[in-house]
């Protein structure tokens, strides 16, 4: 099977200690599965799930499709490597990672404890040695509509299955299913925790490619009740995000009060003097 590539993509606005915000939490990470686990996509008994750390035996492909091994959509274990790291410039205790960190975990995503659009609260992803925690809290539901998803093959074109979080996508020649490939993503809205108290927003988007077919054939077997399956390389991205507005810390809010309780001192003395 050739290897595709999940992209997890994170904008970060990291708060930072009072009176100051820290430095956002920046960098790539390339990440590679461990051991035989694979991704598995598809239906499951929590409904529509994803299965990070799945393993079994194949059916041939492409897509490969799965023969034995439960996919369940409620792990917490999908482990995938750190092939390079990176540390936060300004270190703890602004920020917390220190680039020591070997691993993170990826929890499963299924449906029921998870739909789309609905406000839940999922820790994600966590790094193996740095406390951060990462939780997701909206999957959101895909917006590429459903016009497309029943055409005959063609280049470019764009798909988002009833009821899902996907947004997929045909790219290359595409006059077979030989010679077309298969971007898909989902993208989520959270927060992560450096484990300091720190919080920031975060918008992720996870983006994986199945190569030598089309989203019309990924789109049947799923719906005839099989369960696609792809590599778990992966490569993290972190970058600030732009647009975020973070809550007033408890040293700004401290300073806040204080500053209204003198405004209003001051405008009682001058009433009284008046």
């Amino acid at each position: 099977m050739r290897k595709s590539l999940w992209i997890i993509s994170f904008l970060f606005a990291v708060l930072g200690t009072p009176f100051a915000h820290a430095d956002a939490l920046t960098g790539t990470l390339a990440l590679s599965g461990h051991g035989t686990q694979e991704v598995a996509i598809g239906p499951c008994a929590s409904g529509l799930c994803i299965d990070f750390d799945w393993a079994g035996t194949l059916n041939a492909g492409p897509p490969q499709t799965v023969n034995t091994g439960v996919v369940d959509g409620t792990g917490d274990a999908g482990v995938f490597d750190i092939t390079n790291n990176f540390a936060c410039a300004a270190g703890p205790p602004i920020c917390a990672n220190t680039g020591t960190d070997t691993s993170v975990f990826v929890h499963d995503l299924n449906s029921t404890a998870v739909p789309i659009n609905i406000a839940v609260s999922l820790p994600f992803v966590k790094f193996n040695v740095d406390p951060w925690v990462i939780t997701l809290t909206d999957l959101v539901g895909g917006v590429d509509g459903l016009t497309h998803c029943g055409d005959a093959l063609s280049p470019g074109q764009t798909c988002s299955p009833a009821g899902s979080p996907f947004n997929e996508q045909n790219v290359g020649t595409c006059t077979t299913a030989s010679n077309c490939n298969v971007q898909i993503n989902i993208t989520f809205q959270g927060t992560a925790d450096d484990g300091a108290g720190h919080l920031s927003n975060v918008i992720g988007i996870l983006s994986t490619t199945f190569s030598g077919t089309d989203f019309q054939i990924i789109n049947s077997d799923i719906g005839s009740g099989q369960d696609v399956v792809t590599s778990d390389s992966a490569t993290l991205y972190l970058t600030p995000s732009s647009g975020v507005t973070p809550a007033p810390e408890p040293g700004t809010s401290s300073l806040l009060l204080i500053g209204i309780g003198f405004v209003l001192v001051m405008l009682r003395r001058i009433d009284r003097g008046s």
